[in-house]
């Protein structure tokens, strides 16, 4: 497949067709991110989203300016991003390492463990019951690989994927509001 036709396409807003040849893109992009990077599944997914979107954002104001290796300029994307990704996640792990050596009393970090359960809790209740019961299953199997939990609630791999993303977002945004009060 001519991937530059994606540049023609988004031009044209020829959204079928932008459509089919991201679908032809994104296996791509996935075996990069896993194979050349090393990264997990849910890194990989994650970053080559953030990776396309750039892309067509860049394409469609027209500062793509060789067309013909737009795959090059989306995989360069990817790696730029995951090594971004894995430099902060370093900083963030030598971060945690140092607050660790200085930690409050145990005591006050129960009851701020008490707290966020509680507000936790709070938000869980806020989602619907099937909704509940999908993130409790995460929680009690956080191990478990997408493929089983896909089969356990019977739905496809990516809606469990995009599901499971969806209400830990929604769930950050509800403890942030919580933890605000």
């Amino acid at each position: 497949m001519d991937y530059s036709e994606l540049v023609t396409a988004l031009e044209e807003g020829d959204t079928r067709k932008v459509n089919t040849i991201i679908a032809a893109i994104r296996p791509r992009l996935l075996a990069f991110l896993k194979v050349h990077m090393n990264a997990s599944e849910e890194e990989a997914k994650d970053i080559s989203q953030d990776a396309l979107l750039a892309a067509i954002e860049v394409i469609r104001k027209g500062r793509l300016n060789n067309p013909d290796r737009v795959v090059s300029y989306i995989l360069s994307i990817c790696r730029n991003a995951y090594l971004k990704h894995q430099k902060k996640q370093r900083t963030t792990s030598f971060e945690e390492a140092d607050i660790q050596q200085y930690h409050a009393p145990r005591q006050l970090q129960s009851m701020l463990e008490d707290e966020q359960k509680q507000l936790l809790q709070l938000c869980l209740e806020q989602l619907a019951e099937k909704h509940q019961q999908f993130i409790q299953y995460w929680f009690d199997h956080p191990d478990a690989q997408t493929r089983k939990v896909a089969d356990h609630f019977n739905i496809t791999l990516s809606n469990a994927w995009t599901r499971k993303h969806r209400l830990i977002k929604k769930l950050n945004e509800c403890f942030k509001k919580k933890i605000n009060l």
